[in-house]
């Protein structure tokens, strides 16, 4: 099967650059106005993408005072909008593993896949900061300790959604027998962070549950990706390095028995696109000036200034080069960043055949390729 670029929108309130909230035609308080969130939506999806993503900080941004935060609505609510208004991308969601329990969290992704018929997925992150465990009564441990519990809660979340049988739920009317218990067993699970009997409250979405997506930087990270995850987003701004990592990831998959062409790896690309290479930095200099924290746009992802031929250049070098399977697109400016993307590079991408032209599936597994998971035999085991 020829290899398939993929690509997911980063919605990103107003836009990737900091200074993108003063942009002209920008709605400043989108970050709350669901309506926004729902429109770009419709743009990526129009352009075939495989996903949006939302980011997740359970906590204010330190610096709200010079600009907006880049996500500020609970995701799964925001997805869950999303999904009544798109029928084909997929929906991923970002939710900690050191501020959730494994069983809330379950129930409140696998509806949102039920709901949007098997476009979940989540990407679960282990939250570093330490001003937030003030907001949940707790200490921020150390990343040992963090890690430890998103190995064990990441298990019993997929133990969980993989706990009920496809056949659970005959709903026989004439016979009068909705569900067979036998098919819906309680996990029993009792471990070092988390004792979680069951039985789960859920059936399996037409994916089965959601896609399990993971930043895997760190060696921890990337330990936690091989074992559980189906895509991991990355960053990287150089391509030696960001192949070099693609390879390491592929090698902790294998080392867990899985097929390592199985993962996606999904960089960040920041882009600044206008109709010349002068014009495209011609806006990229006038965010700047509105920038009051001088940060700019890229925080260690790949970034692309230019016209859209040179935009689906660097996005075919690092694609044919393995450095990537596709990219998690971060527009300098969302509301109009992103159609100039849909309708200028997405077409090159086309012609070169880089990219899909129809959606070939309905759910964001089908999308990145991803097998119908499968229950373990025996219960200790979410992990493949």
């Amino acid at each position: 099967m020829t290899r398939e670029l993929h690509l997911n929108i980063n919605l990103l309130s107003t836009g990737a650059h900091h200074g993108a909230w003063r942009w002209p035609g920008v709605d400043p308080l989108s970050f709350v106005h669901v309506e926004n969130y729902v429109a770009s939506a419709r743009v990526a999806e129009r352009g075939l993408f495989d996903a949006v993503f939302l980011g997740d900080v359970p906590g204010i941004a330190e610096n709200i005072n010079y600009r907006p935060q880049f996500n500020g609505l609970e995701p799964t609510l925001v997805l869950t909008a999303i999904a009544l208004a798109t029928e084909r991308i997929g929906l991923i969601g970002t939710a900690s593993t050191s501020y959730n329990e494994p069983y809330n969290l379950a129930r409140r992704l696998q509806a949102l896949d039920l709901i949007s018929h098997g476009r979940a997925g989540w990407n679960a992150v282990t939250t570093s900061i330490p001003a937030i465990s003030h907001n949940f009564t707790a200490t921020l441990p150390d990343r040992e300790e963090r890690y430890a519990r998103a190995r064990e809660f990441v298990d019993v979340v997929r133990t969980l959604w993989l706990s009920w049988e496809p056949d659970a739920l005959p709903a026989d009317t004439a016979a009068g027998r909705f569900a067979d218990l036998d098919r819906i067993p309680a996990i029993d699970h009792h471990g070092a962070h988390f004792d979680v009997r069951g039985p789960f409250c859920l059936p399996r979405s037409e994916q089965g549950h959601p896609v399990i997506v993971q930043a895997g930087g760190s060696g921890h990270g990337r330990d936690l990706a091989g074992r559980t995850a189906d895509a991991v987003f990355a960053s990287g701004t150089d391509l030696a390095s960001s192949r070099a990592y693609v390879a390491d990831l592929r090698r902790h998959v294998a080392s867990y028995g899985r097929d390592p062409e199985a993962i996606v790896v999904l960089p960040g690309l920041v882009t600044h696109i206008g109709d010349t290479e002068r014009e495209a930095w011609k806006r990229r200099r006038a965010l700047d000036e509105l920038d009051l924290e001088h940060r700019g746009t890229s925080n260690g992802h790949l970034t692309a200034t230019g016209t859209p031929e040179q935009v689906a250049d660097l996005i075919q070098l690092w694609f044919e080069e393995g450095a990537a399977d596709g990219f998690n697109l971060m527009p300098d400016v969302l509301s109009d960043g992103l159609p100039v993307f849909v309708d200028e590079v997405v077409p090159i991408l086309q012609r070169r055949g880089l990219f899909r032209t129809e959606y070939r599936g309905s759910t964001l597994r089908e999308h990145y390729g991803a097998a119908q998971p499968v229950r373990p035999d025996g219960a200790a085991a979410a992990a493949r």
